[in-house]
């Protein structure tokens, strides 16, 4: 047996497991977006330089022309496609580099929400009295993390507000 088959096999395996438990299935989503995304990122690289080595090859090829004493037009030509495709590469290099930062900023997201799953399951091995104030504390961490400029309910509010509906019963 082939080991792209034992590794057919063990993603299926996984896609099975996360069926069943929606942390598995973050983390199998989280799993499969990093390969994806790495192999993005990765062929972006190889294009960008691929695109610098054919530019400088044909730059190189225009000079030597030039000095070789060939037609002035064929060299000049030759030198200017490779000046341009220079800037071509260095337009994939910067493209690459936001792919990297975009990779990082959807990445964290997962985490984050991975985080709030995983908060979320360690609610239920807590015992009843104390699981209202675990949630309390989750929900104040949630609103503090996902609300940088506090424009919305503030975690003060939100305690003031649990202390409130806590009194009236």
């Amino acid at each position: 047996m082939s080991n792209s088959g034992i590794i057919d096999e063990n993603k299926t395996e996984k896609k099975d497991e996360a069926k069943k438990d929606p942390f598995k299935q973050n983390q199998a989503y989280i799993d499969a977006y990093y390969e994806t995304n790495q192999l993005h990122v990765k062929w972006s690289f190889w294009a960008s330089l691929g695109a610098l080595s054919i530019g400088l090859g044909v730059l190189i090829t225009g000079i030597s022309l030039a000095l070789h004493g060939s037609d002035k037009t064929i060299s000049i030509v030759t030198s200017s496609a490779g000046v341009l495709t220079q800037f071509i590469s260095a337009g994939f290099f910067i493209l690459y580099s936001k792919n990297l930062k975009q990779l990082n900023v959807f990445y964290n997201q997962l985490i984050k929400n991975q985080d709030i799953l995983f908060a979320w399951g360690m609610t239920s091995h807590v015992p009843e009295a104390q699981r209202t104030v675990m949630l309390q504390g989750i929900i104040i961490n949630l609103l503090k993390r996902s609300d940088p400029d506090g424009t919305s309910l503030k975690a003060d509010e939100l305690l003031a507000l649990a202390e409130y509906e806590k009194a009236k019963r």
